[in-house]
């Protein structure tokens, strides 16, 4: 709350006018301007009756006055300014005639006149080696994400727009799947899709965690610089401007750029609202939020309260570490959600070691249970501590499952795992290097690991980020490599015993598994 500096005189009387701010974990926050009641012009602001005013739900006893600092005034900046967005990144695809699949859209070297045309209408051409404007994550120090990409901000006012057009963005000739340019597009949250020959466009189309909102655009047949616009969302997306005229037709070069720089703009803005996007934000901004309080509170330590603050002591990397495992390990013990995205974030920033290998807590004493033929497929799929057969058939020795239980997990990647299935938090980990190929045998890679669990959206939030892991081969590698490092010869063969091959009898489900979260 803040006082004005003017006053209102009313029958001789002061009135102080104030602004607040009313801060939530969910947005949006409130915001006024109270009117005081009566004062002498050096009394203090009666600010039970002001805080009452606010909201009734406040209590003075239950309240705490921060200590004001400038370190206080540029946080709660920061926070209010998080999502004041003045930049985005916007995919671009081109479809050919003919083509229907992601892969065919993704694969696509060349282009029509139409689709040039396009692109010259939507921005500037820019060269992205030495760029200085905002690059929407693409590389300009080395051309490693292509040498040119499409720029705009002459359409609105102190808006810019990085586009990520799919012809620009390397090709992989020997990559189906073109990784890379995906990795751009599909984490863009809309898309322009540009069609040579208009045709139903589904917004499940392309695999993506992140896409919720497609402008589809075709070139009108007979008619120069005329083009047919639609906007497809996904289910959750509230309604957003400007309306499509109808029919939904622009014969204006320059009134079709505003509208879809608007409709992308307001679209990007809509899909945050979505519960899939909001969520991950509303944890990370009540995160932040109890950091400023606990850091602005007042100790009750008369040295603390008669020097001015001073900068918290510099954590060593051990230290970090330390504080990084202990929040993975106490949800861990009592099997809960993963630490707040923004405590991890804060201490992978300050040097935190992503890659630590996070101890299990100790596996409670199951009962033994008679064994049948379907045991081996449904423990393979376990929700419990990472153990593949933890609760499954007494054919599988204690001292074995013990064993396996008491090794570390990798890192917090696998942990987050355990834990939940968060695509959101796997992809903020892996922005941060945290490895999916564990160099400790006694673990599969991630996308394995993941469907151990049947974290269906982390395993295609993995395969769509990392190549890797979409290598049929890499995957057969890892399932042998950790079942023949957990189980025993002994036990090889008792499993074995009436069941065909291991290979072949956990292969047949995994890949349907794997077809299934792919698509097919």
């Amino acid at each position: 709350m803040m006082r004005e500096k003017n006053k209102v005189n009313i029958n001789k009387i002061f009135h102080t006018k104030f602004k607040y701010i009313l801060r939530h974990k969910d947005l949006p926050d409130d915001r006024g301007l109270l009117v005081g009641p009566p004062q002498t012009p050096l009394s203090d602001p009666p600010w039970d009756v002001l805080l009452r005013r606010i909201s009734r739900e406040f209590a003075q006893s239950k309240l705490t006055k921060l200590i004001t600092t400038p370190e206080l005034s540029e946080e709660l900046l920061s926070l209010d300014e998080n999502r004041l967005q003045k930049a985005y990144k916007i995919g671009l695809l081109y479809c050919a005639p003919l083509q229907t699949t992601e892969e065919e859209w993704f694969s696509n070297t060349t282009t029509s006149i139409s689709f040039t045309n396009f692109l010259e209408l939507l921005g500037t051409k820019v060269r992205l080696l030495g760029f200085k404007g905002f690059s929407g994550g693409l590389d300009t120090n080395l051309d490693g994400t292509g040498e040119y990409s499409i720029h705009d901000d002459k359409t609105f006012k102190d808006y810019e727009i990085m586009y990520h057009v799919s012809t620009m963005l390397p090709y992989e000739k020997s990559n189906r799947y073109q990784i890379t340019r995906k990795r751009h597009i599909g984490n863009d949250i809309v898309c322009i899709i540009f069609q040579d020959e208009p045709k139903p466009f589904s917004p499940f189309a392309i695999r993506s965690q992140f896409l919720h909102v497609y402008v589809i655009v075709s070139p009108v047949k007979c008619k120069v610089d005329s083009y047919h616009v639609e906007v497809v969302c996904k289910n959750g997306v509230p309604y957003f401007g400007p309306p499509l005229p109808n029919p939904p037709i622009f014969d204006d070069p320059i009134s079709l750029k505003k509208f879809l720089v608007a409709t992308v703009i307001n679209g990007q803005n809509a899909a945050w609202k979505t519960p899939k996007l909001s969520d991950p934000f509303y944890r990370a901004r009540g995160g932040i939020i109890r950091d400023i309080v606990n850091k602005s509170i007042p100790r009750m330590n008369m040295d603390i309260l008669l020097t001015p603050p001073q900068s918290p002591k510099k954590l060593s990397q051990d230290e970090l570490n330390s504080i990084l495992k202990g929040l993975f390990v106490d949800q861990l013990k009592y099997k809960g959600k993963p630490p707040d995205i923004s405590l991890v974030k804060d201490l992978l920033e300050k040097g935190a070691n992503p890659n630590i290998r996070i101890p299990q807590p100790k596996p409670l004493k199951e009962s033994s249970a008679s064994s049948s033929n379907d045991n081996l497929d449904d423990s393979y799929f376990s929700s419990t501590l990472p153990t593949p057969s933890s609760t499954t058939s007494s054919s599988l020795p204690s001292s074995s499952l013990s064993q396996y239980s008491s090794f570390k997990l990798p890192n917090i990647l696998f942990a987050t795992i355990a834990l939940t299935d968060d695509p959101i938090y796997v992809k903020f980990l892996i922005n941060y290097g945290v490895e999916t190929m564990p160099k400790d045998n006694h673990f599969p890679n991630a996308f394995v690991f993941s469907a151990t669990y049947k974290r269906v959206e982390t395993m295609r939030c993995l395969l769509e980020n990392i190549p890797a892991l979409s290598d049929p081969k890499s995957v057969d590698t890892a399932i042998n490599d950790t079942y023949n490092s957990v189980y025993s010869k002994n036990t090889q063969n008792n499993v074995l015993n009436g069941y065909g091959t291991y290979g072949n009898r956990i292969w047949y489900n995994f890949t349907k598994f794997k077809n299934q979260i792919r698509g097919k």
